[in-house]
Parts: C-alpha cells; sequence; structure tokens
C-alpha cells in the first residue's frame, strides 16, 4: 500500500509538469494546435509506465515483477476486445433517451472532429450523403478493432503498465472494490491537463474533469476485473484501445445534447458503463464463481 500512495502523486505531479510545459511553455491546446495536441497527448500516456520503471529501479524490482506483463491469450482479451463496441451501440441508444437529444447521421460532428479543412468539407460531405449509415458503422468499427490490438493498445498500455500493473501490485492486500475505487480515482485526476486543454469536453473542460473521474473509475472496475481474471494487464491496454477507438462512433449520430450528456464520457457512458458493472458483478457471482470482486487483489491473482 506504501508504494501505492508513494506513486499516485508523483505520476500526477510529473505528468502534469509535461503539460504544463506543452501549455504554458509552448500555448498547447487541442482547439488551436489539434495535430500537435495528438502528439501530446500519445506522449503523456507513457508517462505512468516510465514514473512506474523509474520507481521500479529505485526499488530494484524487476520490469515484470507482478507477472502482470502476460501475452497468453485467453477467452477474456476477445470479450474486453469486442466488449468496447457492444457498450457504444448500447450508448447511442441510451444517449437517444437523454431529453433534447436525436439519434441522426451528423456528417458536421465527423467533419469537425478530424478536422477536414474548409475547401474539402463540401467533397466529404457529398462522400459520407452517399454512403449508407450502416456501411458507415461498419467501417468504423472494423477499422476500430484493429486500431485496438495495433497503435491504441501500444499506446494505451503506456497508462495501464502503471495503473493496472504497478498498482495491481502495490495493492496486492487491498480487496477489489477499494482498490479499483482508488486506482480509478487517481487514472481520472491524472487526466486533468488534458481535459483543461480542451479534451472530452472542449465547451465544459473544468466540470468535465470532474465528470472524466468518475468515467474512469467506472472504467477502471471493468479494465480491473478483465486483469484479474486474465492474470495479465495486456487485457486492459486491448480495452482501453479498443474504447478509444470506438467510442467516438456516439458523436456521428448524436443531434443535441450537450458534452455532459453525450458519448462514453458523458451521462449516457455513465448509465452503460453502470449497466456492465452489474453484469460483471453477477457474473462473478452467479455464473463463474470466481468470486473475484469479494478477494483482495492477491488472492484474486493466485486463484
Amino acid at each position: 500500500m506504501k508504494k501505492a500512495i508513494k506513486f499516485a502523486p508523483i505520476v500526477c505531479l510529473v505528468s502534469w509538469a509535461f503539460a504544463a510545459i506543452a501549455r504554458f511553455g509552448f500555448g498547447m491546446d487541442k482547439e488551436g494546435t489539434p495535430i500537435f495536441f495528438t502528439v501530446f497527448a500519445v506522449a503523456y500516456m507513457f508517462f505512468p509506465m516510465i514514473t512506474a520503471w523509474v520507481m521500479q529501479k529505485i526499488d530494484g524490482e524487476k520490469f515484470n515483477h507482478t507477472g502482470l506483463v502476460n501475452f497468453k491469450v485467453k477467452w477474456s482479451w476477445v470479450v474486453a476486445w469486442l466488449l468496447p463496441v457492444v457498450m457504444t451501440l448500447v450508448c447511442i441508444l441510451v444517449n437517444g433517451l437523454m431529453p433534447g437529444v436525436s439519434l441522426q447521421y451528423n456528417a458536421e460532428q465527423l467533419i469537425n472532429q478530424y478536422h477536414v479543412p474548409e475547401d474539402q468539407q463540401e467533397m466529404v460531405r457529398e462522400q459520407l450523403g452517399s454512403m449508407p449509415a450502416y456501411l458507415m458503422v461498419l467501417i468504423a468499427i472494423v477499422s476500430g478493432l484493429m486500431a485496438a490490438v495495433t497503435i491504441n493498445g501500444v499506446c494505451a498500455f503506456g497508462e495501464e503498465f502503471g495503473w493496472r500493473n504497478y498498482f495491481v501490485g502495490a495493492l496486492r492486500e487491498v480487496k477489489f472494490w477499494p482498490a479499483a475505487l482508488f486506482i480509478g480515482f487517481i487514472w481520472g485526476i491524472w487526466h486533468m491537463p488534458l481535459i483543461l486543454m480542451g479534451h472530452n469536453y472542449p465547451n465544459e473542460s473544468l466540470w468535465g474533469s470532474l465528470l472524466m473521474v468518475v468515467f474512469c473509475i467506472l472504467a477502471g472496475i471493468i479494465e480491473l476485473y478483465f486483469v484479474l481474471k486474465a492474470k495479465s494487464m495486456i487485457v486492459a491496454a486491448i480495452f482501453h484501445g479498443s474504447v478509444n477507438a470506438v467510442s467516438g462512433l456516439t458523436i456521428y449520430f448524436t443531434l443535441g445534447g450537450n458534452d455532459f450528456v453525450n458519448g462514453m464520457v458523458g451521462l449516457s457512458g455513465v448509465i452503460v458503463m453502470t449497466i456492465t458493472i452489474l453484469c460483471i458483478w453477477i457474473y462473478d457471482k452467479c455464473i463463474s464463481k470466481d468470486n473475484i470482486c469479494s478477494l483482495t487483489l492477491g488472492e484474486a491473482l493466485e486463484r
């Protein structure tokens, strides 16, 4: 537990210092410098791994002392890979039930999301207008799933090495629920510089920072369960990469609402993830009978 208490403020302060240099030294934000912001955000994702690796070196620990950098594929990897697709599609439906929100294919959102140059926007509108919505969804899902196990998964590994590897090793004696809440909370506040620079909640960045904490706690519960089930942090990187790759689908079919309501990082996503967690708890208790949710992290890993 002491190592976790030490790691939490260090990884946040080091990462926040890097973000402060980018923001105040180079004037970087998502709206003004979208391409450079993406490069910055990718670099930011590796700070949990770098910080954990340095602390391991100081403590004389091996890189994979937890045994969780484990590439042995299990069925849970496939579930974690595909689950974000199901969650995203359900999120679109839930979003459509929100007051002031309607479901309609929204090409403008796609154009804004990828910052299409003005001289190309009309051509893109025509191309998207001639493409059936189901084909757009299929292309987005397939390309997203490929990204999840390649570039997105590699980037997510940088975060997950700290959150669902180093933290898990440092919290072995802690029960599942308090460990998941602690890791998710730190993960959430670690995101604050990104949110304040316009990521995820561009119109409500201050309050969005708080909602991101809620999102990370819920997503972290799901990821931690998969890690303990598979005894591998790689499954968390796959889930994380898949969420990042496919969750953007929600904005393409949503008209109305706002940053707090729409998408996986909004209220709609909170509802979907809460339902997912409930399903996982029922599965763990009544079907698999592993009872991972009632054990300490160490006990779960030793089963």
